[in-house]
């Protein structure tokens, strides 16, 4: 029975390596949806070329990849530093990058409209606005709709090291089913967007907490010449330029498609929200934190039997 101690205390030792690495990690970023639980699921894409009459995509959840989001400008050089960092970071990577570019009250940006920043701002707003004093800030980066980055200074040795620890994180939840995306025209010539997301819901027993999925319609271009961009890009990439809420997990709604900046390079994202409400606490157990596992510790080693004692 001596031995007991000596396991408890391991296994404290092994919760609080557990609880300092994750708190590690998680200091690289912030929460994105300050105040709210949720995240992006995922996205579906069909291109939008000029010969485009009818398309359909259906995927299911394990093939959808997963979303950056970036809020730049044509004037931010900072913003070149993280791109730089984020293609270094992505690679090789399957992943749908999406492009905020400042609108309001912007005197040189050209891209963007008052929709793509009321997604940003309704989505990500609040956690900007709470870390930086502004509720849009060039550069910020977002992966999974969960974890945020603003600036260009690095959490860990480098911003590269920052943006691959946040996609190797992942979502914070799993999701299983399909989801089905198309576009056709009319016999008027006008473009109709279908979705249907009901069959997807989260891959979990945990009846705790009650989910709730949000489509939206964006269009993204994915790349726009704007030689006159003051931190010299040129080619800028991933712009986008509407975002629409979509009523309901099913419908249809036509659409006047935004035009190409240059080129026929527009695609059409059905991106898909998620979030979570419920309980503050769960049912299950948890880890103790760093504190309560110091205290335990020492709890424990001072009853351990001394020398004396044997």
């Amino acid at each position: 029975m001596r031995v007991t101690p000596f396991l408890l205390v391991a296994l404290l030792l092994t919760a609080s390596t557990q609880v300092i690495a994750t708190s590690e990690q998680s200091s690289m970023w912030i929460d994105a949806r300050r105040g709210a639980d949720g995240g992006v699921l995922g996205a579906l894409e069909i291109p939008l070329t000029n010969e485009t009459t009818d398309s359909e995509t259906l995927l299911n959840y394990s093939e959808m990849i997963p979303v950056v989001e970036v809020y730049t400008a044509t004037w931010c050089f900072n913003c070149v530093t993280t791109e730089q960092a984020l293609d270094e970071a992505i690679g090789d990577s399957d992943i749908m990058r999406i492009h905020y570019h400042r609108h309001r009250s912007e005197p040189e940006d050209p891209f963007g409209n008052n929709a793509t920043e009321h997604r940003w701002e309704s989505t990500y707003g609040d956690a900007s606005n709470a870390e930086a004093g502004l509720s849009r800030v060039a550069p910020s980066t977002v992966f999974d709709g969960e974890r945020m980055h603003l600036g260009t200074s690095p959490s860990s040795s480098t911003l590269t090291n920052d943006y691959s620890t946040s996609l190797a994180t992942g979502s914070s939840w799993s999701f299983i089913g399909t989801a089905q995306f198309s576009v056709s025209v009319t016999e008027s010539g006008e473009t109709k967007f279908s979705w249907n997301i009901t069959d997807l819901s989260v891959d979990n027993d945990d009846v705790h907490w009650t989910f709730t999925l949000t489509p939206w319609l964006l269009f993204v271009e994915d790349s726009a010449s704007f030689p006159d961009g003051s931190n010299g890009v040129e080619d800028y990439l991933h712009v986008l330029h509407d975002a629409i809420e979509l009523d309901g997990l099913e419908g249809s709604m036509i659409v006047e498609s935004p035009s190409a900046w240059d080129g026929d390079d527009v695609s059409a994202v059905l991106l898909i929200d998620w979030s979570k409400r419920g309980p503050s606490v769960c049912c299950g157990p948890s880890l103790p934190g760093p504190g309560m596992v110091a205290v335990l510790l020492c709890f424990l080693v001072a009853s351990l039997p001394s020398r004396r004692e044997r």
